[in-house]
Order: C-alpha cells, then structure tokens, then sequence
C-alpha cells in the first residue's frame, strides 16, 4: 500500500462526498422529472380521455401488477449501508469493516461479537465527530499532519500490508476507503498533540497528592516498602498528565457533538 500525502487523501475525501452528493442530485432530478411528465400527462389527457385509452390504462395497470409479483420473489443482496451520519457524512458497513481489519479499537476477552461491534461503531462516529470539528473550524491546514505515522500504525494493527490487500479484495475495499480513514486518524492526533496537550499543566502539589493516595495509602495495609517520592514522581507526573489530557478530549468531543448533528441507525 503506497503512501500518499495528507493533501492527496484530502482530495480523495472531498471527491469522493461530490460524487455522493451528485448521485444523490441526479436521483432527486430523475424524480423531479418523472413527476412532471406525470402531472403534464394528467392535464393534456384529460380532455381527450376516452374508452380506448381507459382499456389501456387498464391493461398496464393488470402487467404491472404481474410484473410486480414476479419481481417480489427475486432475492435481494445488501452490498452496502448506512450505520450512521454525521452531519452530512454517512458512516457506512464498509467504513466499520475497515475499522474491524485495522482494529480501531481493541476488543476485551470473552467480549460478545454484537457488543465489540458496537463499540466500533461509537469509536467510528466519534472520529468522525472529532475530524469534523477540526474540519468544520479551518484547523485542518493549520496543523501538521504526520499521515505516514498513522498509515504505518493502521496497517500494522492490521497484521500488515499483504493481509489487508487480501482482505481488501475480498471485502470490495479499495486503498481510498483506507486514505479517508488515515485522513481522519493523523488530523485527530494532530489536533490532541497541537493544541490539547500544550493546555495541560501538572505541578508539584498535584504530585504530591498523588503520591500519597496511589502509593502511600494503598501500600498502608500491605507489608511492601512506599518507593521515595523522587523515584516515582516522573511516572507520576507522566500518569496525570495523561490524565488530564484525556479529561480535555472528554470535553472538546461534548462541544464537537453539540455542534453536529449525529443519527446512529445501527447499535
């Protein structure tokens, strides 16, 4: 799977919404037009309406009626569907079978198949939500994306390229439904690391106090030594930092979903 740069991936994500939003127009025009020339045919025809032309009408209306039993009994194949939108993004089955094969969140022992499978789902439309607002507020060319990073990462809680390119084939996936994914991947990173993270501030009291309810209190009641402030207090300051910036993801994804409207029609 080459690699590609973030530029490129953008223009295949807005090629590919145009291409969705024109099919949606050409739909809505073959509609359009079909109802015109049914209500110009009800105006001119209906002075000149006669036995003939009921016979007829009659006789169509008996072979669609066949026609309509005949086709009732063709077996139907679901190639695609719509899970979820947000905003005016559709997220697709296809969308969560690539988040399966690259593992987009990782499953729990023993964990139900229905209930991984929705956990995808909420970590899918959550990415979209949060590449959205980034998206939405001008921030996706302010940013320095790291697309190669995020592509490597994908690929490799994939179980590497050659088995996505099989599972690709079998599934119908195509190297762009990976791009949007990476796209959405490396933007969201970029954002926690680019302007989230330089927010966070830990000082020594906060330390200290985790110090002593992580570590002091809870080795109280057991026989084992409490390990120096000094030798713990980097892991302990990394610990709260982490801490912190997952409280702060917390609250820009509540804002995000304030801003869009979401439809989740899959559990």
């Amino acid at each position: 799977m080459p690699s590609v740069s973030w530029r490129a991936i953008r223009a295949a994500d807005k090629a590919r919404r145009r291409r969705s939003s024109s099919a949606t127009s050409r739909r809505r025009n073959a509609v359009s037009g079909v109802e015109g020339r049914q209500e110009a045919v009800g105006i001119s025809d209906a002075v000149h309406y006669d036995s003939r032309v009921r016979t007829g009408v009659i006789a169509l209306i008996l072979m669609s009626v066949s026609h309509f039993g005949v086709a009732a009994e063709a077996e139907w194949e679901t190639v695609e569907e719509v899970l979820a939108v947000v905003g005016s993004t559709p997220i697709l089955l296809s969308d969560l079978e690539l988040a399966t094969l690259v593992r987009l969140v990782d499953g729990e022992p023993d964990e139900p198949e229905d209930t991984y499978r929705s956990r995808l789902l909420d970590a899918r439309i959550r990415l979209e939500i949060e590449f959205r607002d980034i998206e939405d507020g001008g921030l996706l060319f302010r940013l320095e994306l790291d697309p190669q990073r995020a592509r490597e990462t994908l690929i490799e809680r994939g179980g590497g390229a050659d088995r996505l390119d099989r599972e690709f084939v079998e599934r119908g996936l195509v190297a762009a439904d990976l791009d949007e994914l990476v796209l959405r991947v490396a933007a969201v990173d970029a954002f926690v690391q680019q302007r989230l993270r330089p927010r966070i501030s830990v000082n020594m009291d906060e330390i200290e106090a985790a110090y002593q309810q992580l570590l002091v209190d809870e080795i109280a009641t057991s026989d084992e030594a409490v390990p120096p402030l000094a030798a713990v207090r980097d892991r302990l300051f990394q610990l709260l930092v982490e801490r912190k910036l997952n409280d702060e993801i917390e609250r820009w994804l509540e804002r995000a979903m304030e801003r869009q409207e979401i439809l989740r029609f899959s559990r």
